[in-house]
């Protein structure tokens, strides 16, 4: 089955199982059997069991001075074994040729022994007992009808070609091994010529699906749509049940899949893909949504959808890695669906078109086949945070010689480690963090500095010698390194601005093979290295003194829930929800672009993203104007965790020279703590709201101001709000840890 092109605009309601992914790469990859003669390998794949099949492609250009539609083109379906950890070619199933002005359509099913190749024509062969894969018979199959969606149900294959109206042909196998169309599904019309293909389809026991992507009724019916069909019998046959819609309230996107009674067809960043069950009078209803955390971020756009009797499984765009993944969703009785996994290509790349057979995915993975194993459990570690409240150190150990102690820093405390005269690495081994998948992050003060002296983070920390490390010196320069069997390997470099006594927020992730540097919430360094597998987190300082808190170490990387600098998007027309009385606009002031709430008459909201656990949120803000006289504070600030307008916790900055960390339950404001800052129009100022687990900590200008223990609010979306207050809001960031 094939995905349909979409534009993908980098940039949801969600299923209440809003869980932490597992990253997964792949575990073996399928390289091309014959480049030389077919340089295009595994634009589309299917799998079965140990059994896997890729096309292989190659063009022929068309005489000198010929056109471009005189191409020719051959594809090729090459047939794969897994023996051991080992994918071995086996031998060519097919070789077929287009020929100039043909339309050439591949898509590729495999299942229950069956393999359906869609070449235009119809392919269908079968796996033997002795695991020979053979040609089977397959009559009344048109080749003016091109299509690329196929997929195999229990022993029929459905087909979605058209070069009219869009359709899906049914194929069974008769008592004598022939197989040969025994229904037609009929979407919606649409005027064609061989220059068209049909569109997606799928089916699943009594039910079939047909998507169509536009049509050319008069007058023009609302697209896309899914056209649902039910089988009827004696005799048996697939009859129009209803249809699904797309429309300005629930518009929808080009996948869909059916699995029983559930319709999946994708939809916004903003919803997710939708998810419908039958409801009265043959309707379906909408009960769920598929959605990434990263939806808000391009991640919602489903491009294709596959399933089996475990998982649904979708192609989104993500944000962080700049590419293609398979995000994989399950569902557990009658609880929301779950986003368990996400499947990544390794060295960067993006994955394409894939297929599931059981708990294994195959996918294109840009000129080779990547084959992914889920796992049986999904569950993860548990997200660890030190913020040091007591005053002695508890689940770390601290090497010999350190000098790693509890002190008072402002409102809070920290951990500082004090000996920056000994030549030795001072670590700080936080215990329960021995994981493959790992991230650390801190919020780190440097003290003092001596002439190459650093502080930094390290990952899959085994010992002194082994381990990946980020070290940030007085210079300014952060770099990563490896470090195995006491071998120093510079990975990756970048300048990064550091003053003494101010904090920095410092990041390292080892997810699968890559690794990633973030100082400050931004990106920094990107790498991938194979060499060490597992390990600790750990806090690291040479020849320094410096200062750690609010130490989160996570099994997964650092996911954008939203962000905009708004120089060309993220106002009222972009992906924000808007409660209270505001004026939210995007505004510039020469080459500055900002945006604006421009209303001082009460509350302002603006609220982005996917509902989450953990989060930190930050903007830049600045007050413009505070109401004048009149009863309520006047105030500016950032939310967590909102839930709904009497449901959220807030970081404000107000007009009375304080900064309070609040709460709002069911309507009633707590008062977390306050702090006294001076505070002026026109100046910025950089806040930031975080909520890891029960602690709700809040920040101006990189400085604690607050703190709490709070469990009212355990999940909820974020943005900025205004109250009396006309601001300029800038540099949003909100992300989960």
């Amino acid at each position: 089955m094939k995905f349909l092109p979409v534009l993908v605009i980098a940039c949801g309601a969600v299923a209440a199982a809003q869980a932490r992914p597992v990253v997964i790469e792949e575990s073996a990859r399928i390289t091309n059997p014959d480049p030389t003669n077919f340089p295009y390998f595994a634009s589309d794949v299917a799998v079965d069991g140990d059994d896997a099949i890729a096309t292989m492609e190659r063009y022929f250009p068309p005489p000198e001075g010929g056109a471009l539609s005189d191409e020719e083109h051959d594809v090729a379906v090459y047939l794969f074994h897994r023996s051991g950890n080992t994918w071995s070619p086996v031998k060519q199933l097919v070789l077929d040729h287009d020929f100039p002005l043909t339309s050439f359509k591949a898509g590729l099913a495999m299942r229950n022994g069956i393999a359906a190749l869609a070449l235009n024509p119809l392919y269908v062969f079968e796996r033997q007992s002795n695991g020979d894969w053979v040609s089977a018979s397959v009559t009344g199959v048109d080749v003016s009808n091109p299509g690329d969606s196929v997929t195999i149900d229990g022993n029929r294959i459905f087909f979605g070609g058209s070069s009219g109206p869009w359709m899906g042909t049914l194929y069974e196998r008769n008592s004598a091994g022939v197989w040969g169309p025994t229904s037609t599904m009929v979407g919606d019309y649409r005027g064609g010529d061989i220059e068209f293909s049909g569109g997606p389809v799928d089916i699943s026991g009594n039910r079939a699906i047909v998507l169509s992507p536009y049509n050319d009724a008069d007058p023009m019916l609302a697209s896309p749509s899914v056209t649902a069909f039910s089988e009827w019998g004696p005799p048996r046959r697939f009859l129009f049940q209803s249809e699904i819609r797309s429309s300005d309230a629930a518009p929808l996107g080009y996948a869909a899949a059916i699995r029983g009674d559930e319709i999946f067809i994708a939809g916004t960043n903003v919803s997710g893909t939708r998810v419908y069950r039958p409801g009265e009078s043959d309707s379906w209803e909408e009960f769920d949504k598929l959605q990434p955390l990263d939806s808000y971020m391009g991640g919602g756009e489903a491009t294709l959808i596959q399933r089996n009797h475990l998982f649904i499984l979708q192609r989104n765009w993500n944000a962080e890695r700049e590419a293609y993944v398979v995000n994989v969703f399950r569902k557990i009785d009658s609880e929301p669906y779950e986003h368990v996994a996400t499947l990544v290509a390794s060295r960067g790349g993006s994955v394409g078109n894939f297929a599931i057979s059981g708990r294994r995915v195959i996918a294109d993975c840009g000129g080779e086949a990547c084959v992914f194993e889920l796992p049986t459990s999904f569950n993860q570690p548990a997200v660890v945070q030190h913020i040091f409240a007591g005053s002695a150190l508890t689940g770390w150990t601290t090497s010999s010689g350190s000098a790693f102690t509890i002190v008072r820093r402002g409102i809070s405390r920290v951990l500082r480690q004090s000996d920056a005269a000994s030549p030795a690495t001072h670590v700080a081994l936080l215990n329960a963090s021995d994981w493959t998948n790992q991230s650390i992050q801190a919020d780190v003060r440097p003290l003092s500095l001596v002439s190459g002296g650093w502080n930094g983070l390290a990952t899959r920390y085994r010992d002194a010698g082994n381990n990946y490390y980020v070290r940030v010196d007085g210079a300014g320069l952060v770099t990563l390194r490896r470090k195995v069997a006491g071998v120093i390997t510079t990975l990756a470099s970048a300048p990064a601005r550091v003053i003494l006594n101010r904090p920095y927020r410092l990041r390292l992730e080892s997810i699968g093979t890559r690794h990633r540097v973030y100082f400050n919430g931004t990106p920094l360094l990107d790498v991938d290295d194979a060499k060490l597998t597992s390990g600790r987190a750990a806090l690291l300082t040479h020849q320094s003194s410096a200062e750690f808190d609010n130490v989160v170490a996570s099994p997964t990387p650092a996911t954008i829930i939203y962000a905009r600098d708004f120089t060309s998007s993220g106002g009222p027309t972009d992906l924000w929800t808007f409660t209270g009385i505001g004026l939210w606009q995007n505004a510039s002031f020469g080459t500055e672009h900002v945006f604006s709430q421009s209303s001082v008459a009460g509350v302002a909201r603006a609220i982005a993203g996917v509902p989450t656990d953990d989060q930190s949120v930050d903007v830049r803000a600045r007050p413009t104007t505070f109401a004048g006289s009149g009863d309520g504070d006047r105030w500016f600030g950032v939310m967590a965790r909102y839930v709904d307008d009497a449901n959220y916790y807030y970081l404000t900055v107000r007009s009375t020279n304080t900064v309070s960390l609040r709460k709002l339950t069911n309507g009633a404001i707590t008062e977390l703590s306050s702090y006294t800052l001076p505070v002026s129009l026109g100046t910025w100022y950089r806040l930031r709201i975080e909520a890891v687990g029960t602690q709700i900590r809040g920040y101006v200008n990189g400085t604690l101001v607050g703190e709490a223990t709070d469990s009212s609010h355990p999940r909820g979306a974020a943005g900025p709000i205004t109250n009396r207050a006309a601001v300029d809001f800038d540099d949003y960031r909100a992300i989960q840890p």
